[in-house]
């Protein structure tokens, strides 16, 4: 393992003034050259309140992160298949005696009735930290127990979050989670900055077992957060520098990562994406593209990352109006030149080239290929319209029919 370092300041640590360090990138994303050893450096960041740590084998290094933020008593928050899993099994061999507890049936979009049952067990061992491991729904489970003990007490850093994510949804770096009740069929998104993680332990060797289409998926819903944050109105200049970068890590290295799972550099630059990712999506919100995604998950239980990848291209349609610089800005991480070339014709080139970079994941096109009713969509849109992402867009929605209108054509 390489030695540790640990960066701050206003860049990100893993990157020079410049954008990215030359990672040779041509032989370890391209297929027919040869392979050459890997070089990840273990690097650790802080952020806020947050302990950011990236590289490969940092997991076994888990009892000394928890030193470092005090913590001695950890509740384990995992789905059924990573918690039965090689990861689940290292994740908790490394915990050892630190490991209180585990929560080992996390369903997707955080039901409400698991969470209810992960925080009784969770208060009944007393621990100190909720610790997510896997995608952006165990995470969220974490973040929505930990709110529930958090209510119940008068410190409110005397349980935080710590998160161990296998893909590259992001939550790991937000305040935010939602829950869903699904017999009301109404998914609910709460901010609360207590818990934001504490600990984001990004290591590639979590990963490599996740399923390529899970991998594709949330690559997309990654990519989703550096798209709005490019026309976001609460975004600063640096976010959207942030969100270039990022975008144009995972249109490069997703596409391959998928081809091969097991490769660790792929994953390693993944995490990179998503974490940047994930940094933008705390800082510049979100818009209308992810408002739908949690209303049709909320009716339909449908993977996010999916409704992600099949919502994105048509909420850049609708946001053209007022997308010219960020279409423009993320042409070129598609290989779309603009020189000479009238703007309208360019941010129309982006929008195709995001579709087909999503098909080429092999991902679904159509709400319907996902199962869900064309008859729904009048209710979802209904939903969307006072979801505060959807409110929070840079061209403002007029009424349910403009909703209707977007889900319409992603049918």
């Amino acid at each position: 393992m390489k030695p540790e370092r640990l960066m701050r300041g206003p860049a990100l640590a893993w990157h020079g003034p410049a954008g990215p360090r030359p990672w040779r990138r041509d032989r370890r994303t391209d297929p027919k050259m040869a392979r050459v050893p890997s070089d990840l450096p273990v690097v650790t960041r802080e952020v806020g309140d947050t302990l950011i740590v990236l590289g490969p084998g940092t997991v076994d290094r888990l009892p000394a992160y928890l030193d470092r933020l005090a913590r001695a008593r950890a509740y384990l928050v995992a789905s059924p298949s990573v918690a039965s899993g090689r990861v689940g099994a290292r994740v908790t061999a490394a915990l050892g005696g630190r490991l209180v507890g585990a929560y080992a049936r996390v369903r997707p979009h955080v039901p409400v009735e698991s969470v209810e049952e992960a925080f009784q067990e969770a208060r009944s061992r007393s621990p100190d930290m909720i610790l997510g491991l896997g995608g952006g729904s165990p995470i969220g489970t974490a973040k929505a127990v930990a709110a529930r003990l958090l209510a119940e007490m008068d410190n409110p850093v005397a349980c935080v979050v710590g998160a161990l994510p296998t893909t590259y949804a992001g939550s790991e770096m937000t305040p935010v989670f939602g829950t869903t009740d699904f017999s009301r069929g109404r998914k609910t998104v709460v901010r609360n900055p207590f818990v934001r993680p504490r600990l984001a332990l990004y290591d590639p060797e979590l990963a490599v077992e996740t399923p390529p289409r899970l991998t594709a998926s949330t690559g997309v819903n990654a990519l989703a957060h550096c798209v709005e944050a490019l026309y976001s109105k609460r975004a600063t200049d640096a976010d959207r520098e942030m969100a270039l970068r990022s975008a144009g890590l995972l249109i490069e290295h997703l596409p391959p990562c998928v081809a091969r799972p097991t490769d660790p550099y792929l994953r390693y630059r993944l995490f990179e994406a998503s974490m940047e990712a994930g940094l933008v999506l705390a800082g510049a919100g979100m818009g209308i593209h992810h408002g739908l995604c949690h209303a049709l998950g909320g009716r339909f239980n449908a993977p996010h990352g999916e409704l992600n990848a099949i919502i994105l291209p048509h909420a850049m349609r609708f946001n053209l109006p007022v997308a010219e610089g960020a279409y423009l800005a993320l042409a070129p991480a598609f290989g779309i030149s603009a020189r000479g070339r009238e703007p309208s014709v360019v941010e129309e080139q982006v929008c195709r080239a995001t579709s087909d970079f999503i098909r080429g994941l092999g991902l679904p096109q159509r709400l319907r290929d996902l199962g869900i009713k064309r008859e729904g969509l009048a209710a979802v849109a209904q939903d969307a319209l006072h979801s505060d992402s959807v409110r929070n867009n840079p061209r403002p929605v007029a009424d349910v029919a403009e909703i209707v209108k977007i889900l319409e054509a992603a049918w």
